[in-house]
């Protein structure tokens, strides 16, 4: 660790000399840091920054934007917001609108109100909310959450109640905020209201639902708020704002036990709570919970067998949890499972660990993310595996470390050996399961691909099959990945490459190998610095005129 400690001051270091504008190094040297203090044994912990007190300052990063175009924002010395737009005439124009709200639309707003003045809250956060809230006859059957809440969120854009934060340049909608006036409106509003909002310290409770809005320590002074309501539907803990900084922790992880007789709980968030090393064992006893979050607790070193017991999840996220090696069995039994984050392939033997062919079990996922060490992954016979989700839109793979590992591989002999386990692979399966798909395939469902640290050179077979025809966004960032040929994915609209250093193509070719592409978002590609993108490395197809394609980028057409 003092090796990895002196590395981490160094680069420290050579960034503060240098003075660069590389935000990617920055968060890559805020990540080997967040996993160093994650092997802290918490006896030797010293809590002495602004992170660890309980009753901090906002936290003004990704999550308070502070330069609007729209409205004028001053931060001052004591961390409070005050907005030059809280004008008296535009917040009385503005109630009329609220008082006439349907109830959904008017509890979407007010959720707003619990967290900071010019917070933006991600899409995510209100999917899983309004979820939490919700039971399943209360959503109409041809429509999932996730579109009843765009619905939502589109009504109250197009009504300038809230504002819609969008990805980088893009057209992608990924947060909301609410604009100082409507705030202010709703304030007032709600002070002719019965109040239904109840704050003990940084944590907030409101309608069946409790959000720790700024607590950064989780102690014994917050077991009253748990004991309070057994009915509670919505706990959301963890961290919800966007810096991956925002330091939360759960000094004695019995505190949490209050929780286990809250049986109609179907919300539970625990992301980026530091100090939670296990599963807490009253989540087993949570038999209506739909919804777990546990992404970036990075403290976590097993997921339990008995996770098969939550007969009702549909969403587990467990991504970012760096200590964990491998997945339980009981994560077959999850049938009712549409979003599973953090999935982990590793190279172990053991009888226990969840494989590809336990996942098959899963015939409702949706989306799948997958941590692995194997460079060779997916072999034949776990994309004939993959083949079964028949109901998965969206994947995506992380070669966690396999470039470091294998950069001084023998590659001829890896390649003999490669072939020689494909054959094996493929008697194998014709020997013991006869009914997997002999195609060689990604899923003909998948919608969008994101592929991470790709630890080979040229493109994939599984890339270049036909049998990819709904695909439309295809996300590649790091790895070795030198080109693209041979995709028959002609129907990507939306193509992201990120961090590729030997990337190499002619943007004709990629015009050629992608006649649908609207939008193209390059970071750090030396070997694309030909294509016509702004500054922000984006390229949009706006409209055609006649037979010819007007592109526009940077003020430019081309």
């Amino acid at each position: 660790m003092n090796v990895q400690i002196n590395q981490a001051c160094e680069k420290f270091e050579e960034l503060k000399t240098r003075g660069g504008s590389d935000t990617n190094e920055l968060d890559q040297l805020k990540m080997s840091v967040k996993k160093l203090k994650s092997q802290i044994p918490s006896k030797l912990k010293i809590h002495y920054d602004d992170d660890s007190k309980p009753h901090r300052k906002p936290w003004f990063d990704g999550s308070i934007n502070s330069s609007s175009g729209n409205y004028q924002v001053d931060v001052n010395k004591a961390g409070n917001l005050h907005s030059f737009y809280n004008d008296p005439n535009t917040i009385g124009a503005a109630l009329p609108g609220l008082l006439g709200l349907p109830l959904e639309l008017d509890d979407c707003l007010k959720f707003f109100l619990i967290f900071p003045a010019m917070a933006t809250i991600k899409k995510r956060i209100m999917i899983y909310w309004w979820i939490g809230r919700h039971t399943e006859e209360e959503i109409v059957l041809w429509k999932t959450a996730e579109d009843i809440v765009n619905d939502i969120l589109d009504e109250l854009t197009a009504k300038g109640f809230i504002e819609p934060i969008y990805k980088n340049c893009g057209s992608v909608v990924h947060s909301y905020r609410i604009p100082p006036c409507i705030r202010s409106a709703l304030e007032i509003k709600r002070d002719w209201c019965t109040s239904d909002y109840f704050q003990h310290g940084c944590l907030t409770c409101w309608k069946r639902c409790i959000v720790n809005v700024d607590a950064a320590i989780i102690d014994g002074r917050h077991e009253i708020i748990f004991k309070g309501d057994t009915n509670l539907k919505v706990v959301y803990l963890g961290r919800w704002q966007n810096s991956v900084t925002h330091h939360i922790e759960v000094p004695d992880i019995k505190i949490l036990n209050a929780l286990k007789n809250m049986k109609q709980l179907r919300f539970l968030s625990l992301r980026g709570i530091s100090l939670i090393t296990e599963f807490p064992q009253f989540i087993s006893q949570l038999t209506n919970l739909m919804i777990l979050d546990l992404k970036a607790c990075h403290n976590l070193e097993v997921v339990p067998n008995w996770i098969g017991l939550l007969k009702n999840l549909t969403h587990l996220d467990i991504s970012e949890c760096y200590l964990l090696d491998h997945m339980p069995k009981g994560l077959g039994a999850l049938s009712n499972l549409q979003v599973l984050k953090g999935f982990i392939i590793g190279e172990s033997k053991d009888k226990k660990s969840c494989t590809m062919d336990d996942l098959t079990k899963l015939s409702k996922l949706q989306k799948l993310s997958i941590s692995t060490s194997m460079k060779e992954f997916p072999t034949d016979l776990q994309l004939r595996h993959l083949q079964r989700l028949k109901s998965l839109q969206k994947l995506k793979i992380s070669w966690s470390g396999c470039i470091l590992r294998d950069k001084t591989d023998d590659l001829p002999k890896q390649a003999q050996l490669f072939s020689k386990r494909t054959t094996l692979t493929r008697s194998f399966t014709e020997q013991h399961d006869p009914e997997l798909p002999l195609s060689l395939e990604l899923p003909s469902s998948l919608q969008k691909l994101e592929l991470e640290c790709f630890p080979e050179i040229d493109t994939p077979s599984w890339l270049r099959s036909a049998n990819l025809k709904n695909l439309k966004k295809l996300y590649i960032r790091g790895g070795l990945l030198c080109k693209l040929d041979e995709i028959v994915a002609t129907t990507v609209e939306m193509l992201q490459l990120k961090y590729l250093s030997d990337f190499q193509m002619r943007w004709m070719d990629l015009r050629r190998l992608f006649p649908k592409l609207i939008y193209l978002e390059k970071v750090e590609c030396r070997g694309l610095n030909s294509f016509p993108c702004d500054q922000n490395g984006v390229w949009m197809r706006e409209y055609k005129i006649g037979n010819g394609i007007d592109e526009k980028c940077g003020g430019r057409s081309y």
